[in-house]
């Protein structure tokens, strides 16, 4: 029987990280390398339960400099795709190892870059450092393996991006970051969790997206020239007609009220079909945590909705950033319209 092979990438994130003036808990805390963080890692030595017992082989990779997750951009996304196509063949399954901040918005941007998937590739962090006497990273790191190998502990092989964090396993792109502070982290507002990974570990097969027959490639462009406008009580009408003359503007996220609503103001409506005329992308996403968009149930959603804005339905802000971006780099405005609204890898009902 050939042995499991797990291929485990560090990029960064709490997880990693160590007082930048060392011994003074007053500093600053920053990325450590790999090689640092490593040590403190018994779960991953060659003595360990899961090597020793399992005879799960763990290879380790690194991104050249670890950053702090609120320092992520498409450019590492690709780097991160990069490494999953050259090694995808060789691993049966793949840990990445990443800051809380923008977790859920990586998980998403693979989960749609990635075509084709056939094998589990895990997120995880932590709310604390490894080398913390508190730190939730060992319990994080051990349940991603579990999740990763899953063969070897007897579970069936899930092909999705999935978030692996505080006995939770969640589909990567329903997840949110619902605290900075607890050890929960994340949630998925509208979609239950894939497996519970407490003792015994649970695993809801029947929420799992099947295995695809299409082959594995990667679509790995993201376009940036998006951005994200919140509504609030006496939103300036006169400052968000002057969006739609930003030159290298491709798409806007806009986070209306409720089930999709937005002012009835001439001028904003006006302004929306400007962007709609000018080739911009405009989608509804709600403020609200959980919940649907849903235009036809008052006029104020309505009214949008006759603009020509895509709703999200009941995507997270993360999950419709990433896949709107992803769309815009790969696809044209006619595809855009067509597939933003369709559930392409389980991000929405």
């Amino acid at each position: 029987m050939s042995k499991t092979k797990l291929l485990i990438l560090y990029t960064g994130g709490t997880l990693g990280m160590g007082y930048k003036t060392k011994g003074d808990e007053t500093s600053p805390l920053v990325p450590l390398d790999w090689s640092t963080v490593y040590k403190s890692i018994s779960i991953f030595s060659p003595q360990s339960y899961f090597t020793k017992e399992k005879g799960i082989i763990f290879k380790f990779l690194k991104f050249k400099t670890a950053i702090d997750s609120s320092e992520i951009n498409p450019s590492h996304w690709k780097k991160i795709l990069e490494i999953i196509n050259k090694n995808y063949a060789n691993f049966d399954g793949f840990i990445i190892i990443h800051g809380t901040d923008t977790m859920a918005y990586t998980a998403s941007a693979l989960s749609f870059a990635i075509q084709g998937l056939k094998k589990p590739i895990v997120l995880t962090g932590s709310q604390l450092p490894v080398f913390h006497s508190r730190t939730d990273a060992i319990n994080n790191l051990s349940n991603a393996v579990h999740i990763a190998a899953a063969k070897v502990f007897g579970h069936k092989t899930i092909p999705e991006v999935l978030i692996c964090f505080n006995d939770k396993l969640m589909r990567g792109n329903r997840a949110t970051k619902s605290s900075s502070r607890d050890f929960s982290g994340f949630e998925t507002p509208s979609f239950p969790i894939l497996g519970d990974l407490n003792e015994p570990i649970k695993i809801s097969n029947e929420l799992v997206l099947k295995f695809t027959d299409k082959e594995f490639k990667i679509l790995p462009e993201f376009e940036s020239n998006i951005i994200i406008i919140t509504l609030f009580p006496g939103f300036n009408h006169e400052l968000f007609k002057t969006i739609a003359q930003i030159k290298n503007l491709k798409g806007v996220i806009l986070r209306t009220f409720g089930s999709g609503n937005a002012p009835t103001d001439i001028k904003f409506l006006n302004s929306l079909k400007q962007l709609k005329q000018k080739g911009k992308i405009v989608v509804n996403i709600s403020q609200c945590i959980e919940g649907n968009i849903d235009t036809t149930k008052y006029k104020t959603g309505k009214l949008i909705n006759d603009c020509g804005v895509l709703s999200s339905g009941n995507m997270t802000l993360e999950t419709a950033t990433a896949k709107l971006m992803w769309l815009l780099g790969n696809y044209n405005n006619n595809k855009i319209q067509e597939l933003f609204v369709q559930n392409l890898k389980g991000e929405m009902n």
